[in-house]
């Protein structure tokens, strides 16, 4: 006859207990969500040449970190804020950038990303700078948010904004007034 102990499923029981519950506890204690964003940081994305990156906007409020394991200032940033999640992607078409076409483009990245979808109908949107483009709403499972998409020259940016919807609807002031100071140059020309 063999002889059944439980000791060692409660051992691997507590141990993945610890696992799931106590890691994520441990990695927002040592601060690993990212690195810290004071207000009026300014964040500079897409290819550098001379030493500027031709897209920037500006950290409005306390609380944002820059996320670095989704960051490559060469083409994008993820700005963290709880569980609001703040992306600005350069996007540069094959030939002159339009908002529209830029719409139609990330409406079909987030439909193939199969979590949240594209509003239809965008309204125009203009930054402090007079950088005009369209803006509308993402939903999603247990998700809302914004997207926002701006064109000039040849050069794009598109800027998605999404949490749960307590917490998006907290922080909507917040991202409405960073997407506000995005700017697109072209230093090289």
């Amino acid at each position: 006859m063999v002889r059944v102990t439980w000791w060692g499923t409660g051992v691997v029981a507590l141990v993945l207990l610890v696992l799931g519950a106590g890691l994520p506890l441990f990695d927002r204690a040592l601060g690993t969500r990212g690195r810290p964003l004071e207000p009026g940081t300014v964040v500079s994305v897409g290819t550098e040449r001379g030493g500027v990156r031709p897209v920037t906007f500006s950290v409005t409020s306390p609380g944002w970190a820059l996320n670095p394991g989704a960051t490559s200032l060469a083409s994008g940033a993820e700005l963290l804020s709880g569980d609001v999640v703040f992306d600005l992607s350069v996007v540069v078409p094959l030939g002159s950038a339009d908002a529209r076409a830029l719409w139609g483009g990330l409406g079909r990245i987030v439909a193939a990303g199969g979590r949240t979808r594209l509003g239809t109908g965008p309204v125009p949107f203009t930054t402090a700078q007079g950088l005009t483009g369209l803006t509308g709403r993402l939903a999603g499972r247990e998700r809302v948010g914004t997207a926002t998409v701006f064109a000039k020259g040849t050069l794009g940016a598109a800027v998605t904004a999404t949490g749960p919807p307590r917490a998006y609807g907290d922080a909507a002031p917040q991202i409405e007034a960073m997407v506000r100071t995005i700017r697109i140059t072209a230093p090289w020309r």
